[in-house]
Parts: structure tokens; sequence; C-alpha cells
């Protein structure tokens, strides 16, 4: 008696799959074959054409194939200062003459977040955590163009306007209305899109939130279950304003409340002594290493200082570029050049940018991998695209020399978002254009005229 072959939704062939498991398992001419948005099947794909009777097919001829990127900490509205607040300042709240989140209405932050949530995609990200002041109309854009996502508020009590002036003005009334928006947005938004939207608590930093106010969103950051997610150490000036207010450092007061620990997932931790380092390492929290953004402010974060005090390390762009495989060069490229040796490996940053990525999530069951069981959220390489010749070995060719720009086709939750590098979903031309005219007009506000 023989086999019938059993109908799946979708399988996918590629001319190579790097699975990314624990194993880091590499299936040359492999595919993958996919039911109700999930893994079933890997292997050669001559013995899963034998197998399944798909729905539907996606050829992979000339292409790699492997888990889609998880992006730990952005802010997609934010998109709005590239290429302007790297000579200017380092973090847009603290930086006057930039457009503040304070001066979005809830259609901008819509307009700004497509246009953040289209170039991740693009470049292959498939999961990212994303918060900012809107957070709804973050949640609506990663909803409408198929993106994994965690959203959550940027709650805090300092008055921005008066922040990015250099000065920590605390209101009672700021701090309540974002902890209702952000509030709002998890009861609206948690478990949306049969779970694929999710979302989270996040104090904007320990400068930025006084005392009251933290202890306020530990506590309901622990009746949600989920991460807290902050900026942590990223400025000079947070650390003196927190030593002011407190006498304590920046991860000394997050211990102090109970926000240090292994659901505290933390951006930047750049200004740290060696009792800093050592707290955070045995809290377990998560570092999001953002070391483009990083290195562009002149700063290099104390990255495996931190990992091996045993702190857990995972990358995220945080709005500076949508492009994943970029912050992984740059990840090993500043770590080397700040221990002044050949430290780090290429298959390490990929892990950082998937699967660890997908556990300071609490996602790591889910994505992080191409493996049975796990969502089907997959990233096709274009393998011909020079940048990814000559291929080796497969993990250092990707993070060495490809780009976001060699991603052609992305699928999310079993569900095409991205083919030939065009939005399946939504039209990314009306999006360029709408986020441009969004910009142009915040920008005059400012008093910097567009050129186009």
């Amino acid at each position: 008696m023989t086999n019938e072959p059993k109908a799946c939704d979708l399988l996918v062939t590629a001319d190579l799959l790097l699975t990314l498991d624990a194993e880091s398992r590499i299936v040359k001419h492999g595919a993958i074959a996919i039911t109700d948005r999930t893994i079933v099947d890997i292997g050669p794909a001559a013995e899963l054409l034998a197998k399944w009777t798909p729905a539907e097919t996606i050829d992979g001829k000339g292409r790699i194939a492997m888990a889609g990127l998880v992006n730990v900490h952005n802010h997609t509205p934010l998109m709005i200062t590239r290429g302007m607040i790297e000579d200017v300042g380092f973090a847009p709240m603290y930086t006057p003459g930039v457009p503040q989140g304070h001066w979005l209405t809830a259609e901008d932050a819509y307009a700004l977040s497509c246009l953040g949530v289209y170039e991740l995609l693009r470049a292959g990200c498939t999961t990212v955590m994303d918060f900012y002041r809107y957070p709804s109309s973050c949640a609506q854009a990663a909803s409408e163009l198929g993106v994994r996502a965690v959203i959550a508020g940027r709650v805090h009590d300092a008055e921005p306007g008066s922040l990015a002036n250099g000065k920590h003005s605390y209101s009672t009334a700021i701090g309540q209305a974002s902890l209702t928006e952000n509030a709002e947005l998890i009861a609206k938004w948690n478990g949306h899109d049969n779970g694929r939207i999710r979302c989270d608590w996040a104090p904007h930093a320990p400068d930025t939130c006084s005392d009251d106010l933290l202890r306020e969103v530990k506590k309901l950051a622990d009746a949600h279950g989920g991460n807290v997610h902050t900026h942590l150490s990223q400025l000079p000036a947070e650390i003196e304003a927190v030593k002011a207010r407190t006498g304590l450092t920046p991860p000394q007061l997050m211990d102090k409340l109970g926000l240090l620990n292994e659901k505290l997932i933390a951006a930047h931790c750049i200004h740290m002594d060696r009792a800093d380092i050592e707290l955070c390492g045995r809290s377990k929290m998560t570092v999001a290493h953002a070391p483009i953004g990083n290195a562009k402010g002149g700063r290099i974060a104390p990255i495996m200082e931190l990992m091996e005090a045993g702190a857990r390390i995972a990358l995220c762009t945080d709005t500076f570029s949508g492009d994943m495989i970029e912050a992984m060069r740059w990840a090993i490229s500043m770590q080397r050049i700040n221990r002044q040796g050949n430290v780090l490996d290429p298959r390490t940053v990929l892990g950082w940018g998937t699967q660890a990525g997908a556990d300071a999530l609490g996602l790591g069951q889910q994505v992080g991998s191409l493996s049975v069981g796990k969502k089907a959220d997959i990233v096709l390489l274009n393998s011909r695209s020079p940048s990814l010749t000559p291929m080796i070995d497969g993990y250092g060719v990707v993070v060495h020399s490809a780009s976001g720009h060699d991603v052609d086709t992305v699928i999310v939750d079993g569900r095409l978002v991205l083919a030939g590098g065009r939005l399946t979903l939504a039209d990314g031309d009306a999006i360029v254009a709408n986020a441009q005219a969004t910009a142009t007009r915040l920008w005059s506000r400012a008093g910097r005229q567009a050129i186009g």
C-alpha cells in the first residue's frame, strides 16, 4: 500500500534552507510545507513534493530561505527623523529642532508607521517590537501590512517640550494620559489577527518616568504578564537626571522598583560601569542592542561584557534603519573594535536577530527558526545577487555581505506579504508618498524645508 500525498496550504521551495534551528541545519534544494499558518514539514524538496499536495506553491529557484528576522526595539513613526537626527542628536525626544512626538496626530503616526513597517518587511523583518505615541496607529499599520508585532505606548510623565531643552519636569496628567493610551491599546489590539498582534507596556526611560509612574507600570505589567520595554543608560543626561533624583544609577533604580528582571527588554545599555553591568547580568534581562544608532552617536555599548555577565542579547534597529542584516554587520564590527579582536561570528549574531529575539519576546516556541510546529515566518533572499556570491558556509556571506535589498519574498503567519520586493497587502508607492507629505509638513513646522 502506498502513502497518498497529504494536502497542505502552501509549499515553499528554495535552493538552500538556513533553518537557524538548534542544530543549525542547512538543507540544499529544500522545501517547507505549511498548513494553517504553521510549518508542518521541512526537508529535501523531492521528498516533500512526493509527500504533500499543496493548494499553492512558491517556487524558490534561485532563492535562499531563512527564518524571518526579529527586531526587539523600534519606533516606526520616528522614521520622520531619519537622515537628520544623526547629525544633530542621538535620541529625538531629547533633541531640539526636530519634529517631536507630541506634535503628531494619530493620522501622522499611522502614515509614518506604515512607512516603517514597509521598510522592515522589505528588509526581511517578520517580527517587530514597536512603541511610540498613538500606539493604536502603529498596531493598525502592522495589522494591515501583515507583519508580526508587539506594540506598546510611550509611557512617560516628563514634559516632552522641556525635555528637548534639557529639563526634566514631571506632570501627573501627562503620565496618566500615557498610561490610559497604553491600556486602551491593550484592550483593543492584544491578540488581534489570530495573535499576530500582541501588546505590552513600555515606560520610555528611567529619567522620563518618575518613580511613582514606574511603580504603576510595574503593577500593570505584572497583571498583564508580558514584557516591559524601555531605554536604559542610553545617554549621560539620563544617568545624571536619575542620580540627581534618586541617588541611583538607572539600572539600580529599575532593580529597586522590581523592573530589572528577565521580563525587561532594555535598549542601548551604553553608559554602564562594572557594577551596573554585573547587576544587569544577574537579572537575566535582555539588552536590545542597537549597534547602528549607537555608532552613529559615537558610542559603543559593552555588549560582550553584558553577555559575559549573564544578560541576554537580541538585536534591533531602533528607527535608524529597517535593515536587520545591516545591524548584524555593525554589531560584529563595533564589538571587534571595542575588544580589539575577532570576537563574535556571523552565526551568533544571526541568532541574536532571530531566535534570541523571539525568546526575549516570549515567542520562542512560535518563531525564530524554520522548525516544524512553528509559525510560517519565512524570508527568501535572491541567491543570484552578486552580494550573496560566493556562497560557502551560508552564514558569513549573509551577515558580512548581504543587505535587506537582497530580500525578495516575505511570508508572515503563512501569508505572502512581500513578493518581488513589493507589498502584497498595500500600495508601497502610496505609503512612501503619504509619509513624505507628512514629514514635509512636520519638518516645516520645525523650520526645515524639504528639498522635494
